[in-house]
């Protein structure tokens, strides 16, 4: 009987345990924070429970037969599955859980926040998470908000931080810096540049950027020159949630805004805002009238996620791209005007068009986005984003400093002639077509990992301009006429590959590249005819390395070369057509258009870097070196088209060299101290510009060849730093930041300009080309009720500009950027 006692007991052990309950803590990894609602379930007993607002949980297995082992699957949206064999010899001791954030679907091959910890590729970079952004966004656009980021300057043309913004990142404008949502190029095709304005509140959705800066791993989009902002929206909760926010601030600012989310229900989850954003703007007439939206849904199976967005907003604002001369930026008064021409002598003005009340943009750009995961084994993951977005609008700008010849309205196109012709109002519209696809393929194999993927796009664009207003206008065609019109055309075919692998157990060897085909076309022109096309391929290699000394520190460096195409202005200006611009190709012997021999030259760019970072629960440490060398640089001549933006030309030879370091450190609990500074030389090593100059004795006009060997290119700061302090004890946040910026130049002439002035006499119409350093304060606060019954109440505030300095925040030319004074917004938050 005894024998058989013990062959029973024996028997059973290894399904029994020696503790009838399974407990632990789960938590955020980054932030260290209890995650309440996370689901916590055991497969093999069909059984599970919910995390609580410590994120506890346990689970009590009384009168259950338990097998010796089984599995803790640990999910949470927005972050990874935790998965784990536990023995149930386990069961008498807590178990503690740090979820990993997740990017859903994970769209590009950029590093995510978690690829970027582990130390696996060689970038210089900096995350910001959700958390973060829900703790800093107020209101702000995207430059002004990560213009915290080291080597990142940002300025505003309204001066409030709402509207049309700007940035750049070691000296590079946004026309070379490669943007994505979700993987989705933003850079317009045509022109390059970045349109926050199209994105108003899209903070509200996000939930993790990197910024990358140098030659970045962004193998999709624009090539990515001067770095990449890569953007990833995954706005979904655990829970049911219903988010009310409404705020008010300086300057009329106010902000309306509700989302729904309806948590995970079964295997979907939906996702829907709207937000009403208005402004009466710093400088006059420059008002802000935006509306917003953003609607997701997903689904979610064991082995695939779909997910479906559509966002966007129509936006109204008045226009505000001419700066103001620099000694208006110290006038309280003056640094608030809106003109559309000005000009000035001894510091007043001589001659001023004031912005006009109906000068003015309307826009609207919805995007649609089908973003595809299908986990085909655990080797093998495939990736799909196709996409689509349409935009339409039109800005109203003044044009009474044009006759009629100008706008073509002469006896040969059916008008009457008009001397009386003024106060013109110009219409220039836009219409906008892109879709495509990016699929991607992730292959992890004994030789490495390795991912290969395809970019295909196709743009189309129609512009024209029309009189949309005149006094005096002569006789003929009605307001439909239009006296420039052409259409665009851009067609992508790219390809990319992506290898990695351990080599050592402390070296990991990165090797990508990105394959590029484009086919850029201006055809349809009315009057002249005009229609190329050209064709363009590049290859854009990257070699890099990551050596990990220890869990907390490694070693990096990589080398890239990358190449990219002009935008279609600087081929041909076809909507200044009638004032003179013509294409910019060389004329053959025949005096025609040569189009496969455009003037202006692919940008060419070999970057090295080496950086080391180091991290502990107390401090994380950041410091890199680049070298990046530039053959036919695309630089700012010092001068302005009629909207503001810079004309642009090459440069033979520029190089960009610099130091950035960064840094967190978390003294004492609750209190964090974030710093960041960079130290740069932006330089033209070799470059030539031609300037118009009246000869002193014989007044004649000459035009003198400046050799800018050695200058600084314009508007590259030597200098960027960044403090924050904050505390932080989830119920309240309180924050203050520092941000400087030291001086800059407007044009290509660095410190050199009034003695070339005194060789070139009347080369250019100023003599101060200087942007001060600015040396500014925010203050953010945040504080957190729990309301019994309803939900949690947050009331939020921020001052800009804390110790109301009045600074330039950028110059081109003559012409300077006022910022605000000190102004605040704030408001409160509803989450039920």
């Amino acid at each position: 009987m005894k024998t058989l006692l013990y062959l029973i007991i024996s028997i059973l052990i290894p399904f029994s345990s020696f503790s009838q309950t399974l407990s632990g803590y789960v938590f955020d990894k980054d932030s260290k924070k209890p995650l309440q609602y996370a689901n916590v379930y055991i497969p093999e007993l069909k059984t599970g429970v919910a995390t609580n607002k410590s994120g506890y949980f346990s689970i009590d297995f009384k009168n259950v037969v338990l097998p010796e082992k089984f599995t803790l699957r640990i999910s949470y949206v927005g972050y990874k599955t935790f998965s784990e064999q536990i023995s149930a010899s386990e069961l008498d001791k807590p178990i503690y859980v740090n979820l990993e954030h997740q990017i859903i679907p994970a769209q590009t091959i950029l590093v995510t926040s978690s690829l970027g910890r582990e130390q696996l590729l060689p970038i210089t970079y900096s995350n910001i998470s959700k958390l973060e952004i829900e703790k800093k966004y107020f209101l702000q656009d995207f430059p002004q908000f990560l213009s915290e980021s080291p080597s990142v300057v940002s300025y505003s043309e309204n001066g409030n931080g709402i509207g049309y913004n700007y940035m750049s990142i070691r000296g590079f404008d946004q026309r070379r810096i490669s943007v994505t949502i979700n993987g989705i190029p933003q850079n317009d095709p045509e022109d390059h540049n970045v349109y926050w304005i199209d994105f108003p509140d899209l903070f509200e959705d996000v939930n993790n950027i990197q910024i990358q800066r140098g030659v970045s791993s962004n193998l999709i989009g624009a090539p990515a020159i001067g770095g990449s902002i890569n953007i990833i929206t995954s706005p979904f909760t655990q829970r049911k949630e219903i988010k009310l926010k409404s705020g008010f601030g300086s300057y009329n600012t106010k902000k309306i805004s509700m989302s729904f989310n309806s948590g995970l229900i079964d295997n979907y989850a939906m996702y829907a805002r709207i937000s009403k954003i208005n402004s009466s703007g710093y400088r006059e007439n420059a008002w802000v009238d935006f509306l917003s939206y953003f609607v997701s849904v997903i689904r979610y199976d064991d082995n695939a996620t779909n997910q479906l967005n559509f966002f966007g907003g129509p936006i109204a604002d008045g226009l505000a791209y001419t700066g103001l001369p620099k000694w208006a930026i110290q006038d309280k008064v003056q640094r608030k005007k809106n003109f559309s021409y000005w000009e000035d002598a001894n510091g007043q003005y001589t001659y001023v068009t004031p912005r006009r009340v109906n000068e003015i943009e309307n826009f609207n750009q919805p995007h649609l986005e089908l973003l595809s995961e299908y986990q085909i084994n655990e080797n093998v993951k495939f990736n799909s984003a196709l996409f689509a977005y349409w935009g339409k609008g039109f800005f109203d700008y003044d044009g009474s400093w044009a006759d009629t010849s100008y706008f073509r309205m002469t006896y040969e196109n059916g008008f009457s002639s008009s001397t009386d012709f003024s106060n013109a109002l110009i219409r220039a519209y836009v219409d906008n077509t892109q879709y495509g696809w990016i699929p991607r393929l992730q292959i992890n194999t004994a030789y490495g990992n390795f991912i290969f993927g395809l970019e295909l796009r196709r743009h189309r664009s129609l512009h024209w301009g029309s009189v949309w207003y005149a006094q005096g206008i002569p006789a003929g065609p009605d307001q439909t006429w239009r006296y420039y019109e052409y259409r665009g055309a851009k067609d992508v075919l790219g390809g990319f590959v992506f290898y990695q692998n351990k080599i050592h157990s402390k070296l990991t060897l990165n090797l990508e590249s990105q394959f590029v085909y484009n086919k850029t076309r201006l055809y349809d022109e009315k009057f002249i005819g005009t229609d190329f096309t050209i064709k363009n391929f590049f290859i854009n290699p990257k070699f890099g390395l990551v050596y990990n000394l220890n869990n907390e520190t490694n070693l990096y460096g990589y080398v890239a070369n990358v190449s990219r195409e002009p935008r279609l202005k600087n081929y041909y200006d076809a909507a200044e057509s009638s004032g003179g611009e013509t294409p910019q190709f060389e004329i053959d012997e025949n005096g025609k258009y040569d189009f496969t021999k455009p003037l202006v030259k692919n940008e060419n760019l070999t970057n090295l870097e080496f950086g080391i970072s180091q991290g502990t629960k107390f401090y994380s440490l950041n410091l890199n070196l680049f070298y990046m060398f530039f053959k036919d640089e695309i630089i700012k001549r010092g001068m302005v088209d009629r909207f503001g933006q810079p004309i642009t030309g090459n440069a033979d030879r520029t190089t960009h060299t610099g130091i950035e370091f960064s840094g967190e450190f978390r003294p004492i609990s609750n209190v964090i101290l974030n710093v960041n500074l960079s130290y740069m030389k932006n330089l033209v090593d070799k470059g030539y510009v031609y300037m118009k100059y009246r000869d002193p004795i014989t007044n004649q006009r000459k035009v003198a060849q400046i050799d800018l060997s050695g200058f600084r290119i314009p508007n590259s700061p030597d200098l960027i730093g960044n403090l924050r302090i904050s505390y932080d004890n989830d119920i309240m946040f309180l924050s203050l930041s520092a941000n400087y910026v030291g001086k800059q130049y407007t044009d290509n002439f660095d410190n050199k300009l009034n003695e070339l002035l005194s060789r070139y006499p009347k080369m250019v119409s100023y003599t101060d080309n200087v942007v001060p350093e600015y040396f500014v304060f925010n203050l953010d606060a945040k504080y957190k009720f729990e309301i019994p019954l309803l939900g949690k109440l947050t009331v939020f505030g921020r001052i800009n500009n804390l110790f109301n300095r009045f600074y330039a925040a950028y110059g081109i030319g003559n012409e300077f950027f006022p910022a605000a004074e000190r102004n605040f917004f704030g408001g409160i938050e509803l989450v039920l």
